[in-house]
């Protein structure tokens, strides 16, 4: 498969899950009334002192269509741009955004192209976990870096990339099977299709592991310094009794 984005695209275009069920109405007056609560992982919500830090509160939410973040951020007074490749998850914003007489700017994009923005447009670029859906975090990085105003903050997360090593049927569908240490680092489902070691399940796309060089120095190396962490766990994942699956970044541009 040469053009992996195309298929993840679908994928999302088509999926149900989690992250693909907007707020309802009910749901979207609770968080009006509750502080903020976003997360960049599961398992745990970003510090509300990370957007404390923050010089403004133009926002780019990147890879985070699907009417959940998106007015979460509005609510709070936000001014929201939604970039994402699915446009049924852009769609998902648009209508929580009508419904209930909110602003959100939408934009169909991919992360591994130019971003369609100015330099310096936005305060914040908030990023929960998708990256395990690009194969190379190059032009993310350079892009989220060029489109942050000086001072503003980058906001990531991301797999822990040691999940990756084990058979992910067994981790999540077996769980009386013995865990089995199966692929080497950084995992990439695209060459391993191509080897014949694995079949792409259109249910769930093309992933890719990433080394901690390439997601923390591919962010430092742009001009961002980390300021922040942290780590977190999906109670539902097996792996997770043995260690943290998931980590968050906060980088402020120099």
């Amino acid at each position: 498969m040469n053009d992996y984005i195309k298929f993840n695209e679908d994928r999302w275009n088509n999926v149900t899950n989690d992250y693909t069920e907007p707020l309802s109405h009910e749901e979207f007056e609770k968080v009006k009334i509750n502080p903020l609560s976003v997360g960049l992982t599961v398992g745990k919500t970003v510090p509300k002192e990370w957007f404390d830090k923050a010089n403004g509160k133009k926002i780019l939410g990147l890879a985070c269509g699907g009417g959940q973040q998106g007015p979460a951020f509005a609510s709070k007074d936000y001014d929201v741009t939604i970039m994402d490749f699915s446009k049924s998850q852009l769609e998902k914003d648009e209508m929580v955004a009508k419904r209930e007489g909110i602003k959100i700017s939408t934009v169909q994009g991919d992360m591994t192209k130019p971003f369609p923005f100015e330099n310096e447009t936005f305060d914040i670029v908030f990023n929960p976990v998708s990256n395990a859906y690009i194969e190379d975090l190059e032009n993310m990085y350079k892009e989220a870096s060029r489109v942050l105003k000086k001072g503003g903050l980058l906001m990531v997360g991301f797999m822990n990339p040691w999940i990756y090593m084990y058979d992910a049927d067994i981790v999540w569908d077996k769980p009386d099977e013995k865990l089995l240490l199966k692929y080497s680092l950084p995992f990439n489902s695209r060459k391993l299709e191509q080897e014949g070691k694995i079949q792409i399940d259109p249910e769930f796309g093309y992933e890719f592991s990433h080394t901690l060089e390439a997601q923390i120095r591919g962010q430092l190396k742009n001009g961002l310094a980390m300021i922040d962490f942290y780590e977190s766990c999906d109670k539902r994942n097996r792996l997770s009794q043995y260690g943290n699956d998931y980590i968050a970044t906060l980088c402020i541009k120099l």
